[in-house]
């Protein structure tokens, strides 16, 4: 049996881990954050194609079908959602349009003022905090092995793993010496606001509005390069006064967590094999942004085609 280690447990980690263990892999994922600590769990995870480009488009669309698969199974943390998604400019229709269950446009005089365009579809909606567990769970009734342990560099695994899936997220700026990685500083909200069940999107402003199955998630903010991992009140503030604007009844609602993440950004995604040393090779696989949920099934089969070939 072919053996892996995969490094970080965040949506990428156990997304690689876990299509790996299923090829016949003896997968051990070695992480500083265990998954429900990880910046994984900070996220709004709504599916979202529409700034995506090239291969992207094609990793996305193989997640798309895992999850509509997911959203059948109830303990997943994945459900359809109904999600608005506005624009304050003309926008043509997306690449997936074809691809989901429901997507139709929305008329100008149902539009906000300022707003020019915009649709409403039915796309998969993540609840990490109840995904991420499933994940992990599945892992470890696998027969996985999850250590938490602090990497501080590849070289030190070389001697224990002769295959290593490197899926640290905005760690890997210092752990593969990689200068592109920055953080892109991102807080949500999540609320007692059982009334809301339509979605809203407007990622020019990062207005979002996430209906999920533990309450709603509001938000955000994305600040690249601030390193900041505590919970600003300003922030908070303004997040609230945003969505108000949107759904009136934010302003009233309980609050039930708060989440700061460092989104793992990188002008694009690395996903390729590295040879360490004569007996132990890498694969890369983090730079995934604001969109790992959306990516990360098809960053995972990728890794597993990668690993495949690391064995012939």
């Amino acid at each position: 049996m072919p053996a892996a280690t995969v490094i970080g447990s965040g949506v990428i980690g156990l997304s690689s881990a876990l299509i790996l263990q299923r090829a016949g892999y003896r997968v051990q994922i070695l992480t500083r954050e265990l998954p429900l600590q990880t910046t994984s769990v900070a996220a709004g995870a709504a599916w979202s194609g529409s700034e995506l480009e090239g291969q992207s488009r094609s990793w996305a669309a193989v997640t798309l079908q895992h999850f509509f698969k997911l959203a059948a199974e109830p303990a997943s943390g994945v459900t359809l959602q109904r999600m608005r998604e506005v624009y304050a400019h003309s926008v043509a229709d997306p690449w997936y349009r074809d691809l989901l269950p429901f997507f139709e446009r929305i008329s100008a005089q149902d539009l906000q003022p300022g707003l020019v365009d915009g649709y409403v579809m039915d796309v998969p909606m993540v609840a990490p905090p109840l995904y991420l567990a499933y994940l992990r769970d599945q892992f470890l009734a696998g027969g996985g092995t999850l250590e938490q342990r602090d990497v501080s560099s590849l070289a030190a695994l070389q001697a224990e793993a002769s295959l290593l899936i490197n899926c640290s997220g905005v760690g890997a700026r210092e752990l593969a010496r990689d200068p592109r990685v920055y953080p892109m500083r991102g807080q949500t909200m999540l609320i007692d606001a059982p009334n809301i069940t339509l979605g809203y999107m407007n990622h020019e402003r990062v207005d979002h509005i996430f209906p999920r199955s533990d309450g709603v998630l509001i938000g955000g903010i994305k600040r690249d390069d601030d390193w900041n991992r505590q919970l600003d009140a300003d922030d908070s503030a303004d997040i609230i006064a945003r969505t108000s604007k949107i759904e009136p009844g934010i302003a009233q609602a309980r609050a039930l967590r708060q989440f700061v993440g460092l989104r793992p950004g990188r002008d694009q995604v690395r996903l390729e094999a590295e040879q360490l040393s004569e007996s132990c090779r890498v694969i890369h696989n983090y730079g995934h942004g604001s969109v790992g949920y959306t990516l990360s099934w098809g960053c995972a089969e990728d890794v597993l085609a990668l690993a495949k070939t690391t064995e012939e």
